[in-house]
């Protein structure tokens, strides 16, 4: 009997309650048809809205998917479970496996379909860095505009509102609303708004199950070229140094 495909979800952000919220989303996506862990960062920011605070989180995403592997973990694919997919590059080299973003997932999804989408979150600061990942993936002609909801009233009808007179006043034909922290009141936002809603969490869980359905071995590549120092031991490990108590401190320029 084959089986199931294993995936890993990593919280970018401190908050258990947000981990709580994403791993039974992913639950729900995945049907029985995969095994779960999720695991939530081990230090940082319990809410991550500034680029310092990203800039942290991609180092914990790191740290989390070595201790959680170094624990014995062995997934075919990781969900990075951020609307703005922190360190999600570096973890696919560290790991050498298919890790799959709530935002790049998205971002791809509504770009293969027809016209331009409009993309929203909760931040200013978000939407600058989603202006340069859709840059970045060279979809800038596929997004109509970003918009921040974070003046917007925090209900459903208000936020759908809102996007909906955004995206016809930019010609967009959907919109893409994604943020770990608008999952629960994301169903409803879809229900009620009159410009169809795209779920980029949902995008990503179903493309992280379909890659880890067909597993291809890791790629493994030389990481640490020198000597590190002041990493936890499972990071250290995962980088191919040698353990904690084995190293020592050098000089060098």
């Amino acid at each position: 009997m084959r089986r199931l495909p294993r995936l890993l979800v990593i919280n970018p952000n401190t908050s258990t309650g947000v981990s709580q919220v994403i791993d039974a989303l992913v639950r729900d996506e995945v049907a029985g048809a995969a095994e779960l862990q999720t695991v939530t960062a081990g230090f940082g920011f319990s809410y991550i809205s500034t680029r310092v605070a990203v800039s942290i989180a991609a180092h914990a995403v790191l740290d989390a998917a070595a201790k959680a592997i170094g624990e014995g973990a062995s997934p075919d694919a990781i969900v990075l479970a951020c609307f703005g997919d922190p360190g999600r590059e570096a973890l696919a080299e560290m790991t050498g496996l298919p890790v799959i973003g709530f935002a790049e997932a998205g971002l791809l999804a509504a770009a293969a379909l027809p016209g331009t989408s409009l993309v929203s979150t909760n931040g200013t600061v978000w939407c600058e860095m989603l202006g340069e990942l859709v840059l970045k993936l060279g979809l800038g002609d596929r997004i109509a505009g970003i918009r921040s909801i974070e003046a917007v009233a925090d209900d459903a009808r208000s936020i759908a509102d809102f996007l909906a007179k955004e995206a016809k006043a930019l010609g967009a034909e959907r919109i893409v609303l994604g943020g770990a922290g608008l999952i629960p009141v994301l169903p409803e936002v879809i229900a009620t708004s009159e410009v169809p809603v795209l779920d980029p969490h949902r995008m990503a869980i179903g493309k992280a199950l379909r890659l880890a359905e067909n597993p291809r071995p890791a790629t493994n590549t030389p990481l640490a070229t020198t000597e590190t120092f002041g990493l936890s031991p499972f990071l250290t490990q995962a980088l191919g140094q040698p353990a904690p108590q084995m190293q020592r401190r050098s000089g060098g320029r």
